[in-house]
């Protein structure tokens, strides 16, 4: 894999994906019976928003990124731009990027363990602020004011939780007061606890299968990936990809004002392989995006009991996911879906659009067709993150998937989204990347108010 491909696919140290020749092939939805959706459930591109060029990248190009983030009462969605060396703020009234803010973010670095920012997420204190907290390389923690960029640690002041590589992603538990950001490039790998009010590390627990304080008793062997903490348990749950020899991984069940791994859930190989992505939704239950092939080839997704662990439901070929996520507010889980198929070459690119209730496909949102390859321009063409849906609805409910720009090896894609979307902010285009926003629409095709 190329070194911008790595940027690119987050797809961890031990899973490097064999890659078929492309092939132009008829498009293969998930093989899942999918529910006739209401007008409501129907999402269509509504618009395409470009990323501006920056003095960190006066091209332009956009196609390195990591995890994106929707706040609902800031109404501001947040995206790592590692390109621009910057968090890229959009307003979801006009879907204008109104702000970047910006700090000593590592950027393209030697490799996604070493590029930054990564992980992203908003802290809500008392008397109003809202802080902004930014996982970066090497081992940075980044707190900010989450309406204007400026950084509350003061300067340049960052919280450094230690090691040579990034601060990935994180969640937030406000019961204890604490933000866990995992070092998924350390060996063994770690996760941090800070105290959101004084913004100083507690403690760390590290995932090398010890039983010794400060110790996990899985041995995490793939680094680790997304975590939440969940309100209906007040635990925090974190996913360990690889466990020991593998090649099946585990969700921790942590403790978070003990700091302590107080269950774990192993996930069946044959079902999920390489969890990375999680959401939790309705009664306690937990979406996992899995990103590596299953023993017979099939990229999934799951659904499993957040109090058990038993799988409650397998989203056949809805893999190949990074981070994954919930609206509550119309009930779907979003799932960005390259699955074997896609990632061979002879399949397509998806949103999965999943109904929480009944654990099953509502839509399959084509992204894109494989192609012929382009010419090389920064890295391989592939989503991996859903970015955030709009839970107020003030638009129609808004999923924002960042479009990385056409370039690099094989597989290609050619999404043509980002220069045919109906409505464009400033003037994207496929070549250039962008992120493309769906949005429920009634049966006319406007928006659903």
């Amino acid at each position: 894999m190329s070194r911008s491909a790595h940027l690119l696919s987050k797809d961890k140290r031990m899973a490097g994906m064999a890659i078929g020749a492309i092939a132009m092939l008829a498009m293969a939805v998930p093989a899942l019976t999918a529910e006739a959706p209401s007008k409501d459930e129907v999402f269509k591109l509504t618009t395409a928003i470009q990323v501006p060029a920056t003095a960190a990248n006066p091209g332009g190009t956009f196609f390195s990124f990591d995890i994106s983030w929707f706040d609902p009462v800031l109404n501001k969605y947040f995206l790592a731009d590692r390109n621009n060396k910057s968090i890229d703020v959009v307003d979801p009234s006009n879907n204008q990027i109104t702000q970047f803010f910006n700090t000593n973010y590592a950027g393209i670095g030697a490799d996604n363990d070493h590029s930054g920012p990564d992980g992203v997420l908003t802290v809500h204190k008392a008397g109003g602020v809202t802080e902004l907290w930014v996982g970066d390389s090497p081992g940075k923690v980044w707190v900010l004011n989450a309406s204007t960029g400026a950084n509350i640690l003061g300067g340049s002041t960052f919280i450094n939780v230690g090691g040579t590589t990034r601060a990935d992603e994180l969640c937030f538990d406000p019961q204890n007061h604490v933000v866990m950001i995992a070092s998924p490039g350390e060996d063994p790998p770690f996760v941090t606890f800070i105290d959101t009010n004084s913004h100083t590390i507690e403690s760390k627990l590290i995932f090398d299968g010890s039983s010794a304080p400060e110790h996990a008793p899985l041995k995490a062997t793939g680094g680790l990936e997304q975590c939440q903490w969940s309100p209906k348990t007040g635990k925090l749950y974190q996913n360990v990809p690889v466990v020991g020899a593998g090649p099946a991984g585990a969700v921790a069940v942590i403790d978070g004002n003990t700091r302590k791994v107080v269950d774990s859930f192993p996930v069946p190989n044959e079902d999920c392989n390489l969890p990375q992505g999680m959401a939790i939704g309705p009664q306690n239950q937990i979406l996992l995006g899995c990103n590596g092939p299953s023993p017979n080839g099939h990229r999934n997704s799951i659904v499993i009991n957040g109090n058990s662990g038993a799988v409650l439901a397998v989203l056949p070929d809805l893999g190949g996911a990074d981070e994954v996520w919930f609206n509550e507010s119309d009930g779907h889980y979003f799932i960005p879906s390259c699955n074997a198929p896609c990632r061979a070459g002879t399949g397509p690119e998806l949103l999965g659009v999943v109904d929480s209730n009944g654990r099953r496909l509502d839509q399959s949102v084509l992204i894109a067709n494989p192609a012929t390859p382009q010419p090389p321009t920064g890295a391989s063409r592939r989503i991996h993150s859903v970015a955030a849906a709009d839970p107020n609805e003030k638009n129609g409910v808004q999923v924002y998937v960042p479009i990385p720009a056409i370039g690099g090896g094989p597989p290609e894609f050619a999404p043509a989204l980002c220069s045919t979307a109906p409505s464009k902010v400033g003037k994207p285009t496929d070549v250039g990347g962008c992120i493309a926003v769906f949005t429920t629409t009634d049966d006319d095709g406007s928006k659903d108010e």
